[in-house]
């Protein structure tokens, strides 16, 4: 992985700790999260997803600190990895977290990004993505939250997509009211994932996450189990 890669990947995790912090102050709890038959199947199929999914090799993974597991009640139950691209060489990190709809639906993480090193661009948009399932028999209508942030320093690969979205085993959805569309699940899931998007002077930068997506849900799909109401 490049050297900048690092920071990028780092910056991720603590993403994480940080939504852990506040969640901890501000979510609430359904009281349905445990131990039970559905919840050690998901998160079973959850961290059997793929290595490898089509041209995207994952070549690093990141472990959450035990103090951020704790508060969000996710032990065993969450994956941060980067997926390098075969083909393009590009990289995407990505993290998917299964646990209490209350402790991971509560908070948006685009807060915790940025400050002295990125300034945020513009709001964040909602991005649709269909996807193919079950051999094209069936169609996902998955949407996800996208927000840019811009470096401060003229380095032209330092700019950052990041998009998200909540699950509850079917489609991803970027809803303004997360909190309250998944408080009636056992549990949901929050995926999120980022990149540096790089441009030639006059092009338009690549959306790598948006490619990233497009490749994987399928297979993301495959390994998210239907939560209980």
């Amino acid at each position: 992985m490049k050297s900048k890669s690092k920071p990028l990947f780092i910056g991720l995790i603590i993403i994480v700790a940080l939504t852990a912090v506040i969640t901890a102050y501000s979510g609430s709890l359904t009281g349905r999260w445990g131990a039970s038959a559905a919840v050690e199947e998901a998160r079973a199929a959850l961290k059997e997803l793929p290595l490898t999914i089509g041209n995207w090799q994952a070549e690093k993974e990141g472990e959450m600190d035990a103090t951020s597991i704790s508060m969000l009640e996710i032990k065993d139950s969450y994956i941060i990895r980067a997926y390098k691209n075969t083909v393009t060489q590009t990289v995407v990190y990505i993290t998917i977290i299964l646990g209490p709809s209350g402790r991971v639906t509560v908070h948006t993480p685009e807060i915790c990004f940025g400050g002295k090193d990125y300034n945020k661009e513009g709001t964040r948009v909602s991005v649709p993505i269909n996807v193919q399932v079950d051999n094209g028999a069936k169609t996902i209508e998955d949407s996800f939250w996208k927000i840019d942030f811009v470096g401060r320093s003229l380095d032209v690969n330092n700019r950052i997509s990041f998009y998200y979205a909540h699950s509850s085993g079917n489609e991803w959805i970027a809803t303004e009211s997360a909190r309250w569309t998944f408080a009636k699940y056992r549990y949901a899931y929050k995926l999120q994932a980022q990149a540096y998007t790089a441009a030639a002077a006059g092009d338009a930068p690549t959306d790598t996450v948006k490619g990233f997506l497009t490749d994987v849900l399928p297979v993301i799909h495959q390994h998210l189990t239907l939560s209980n109401k």
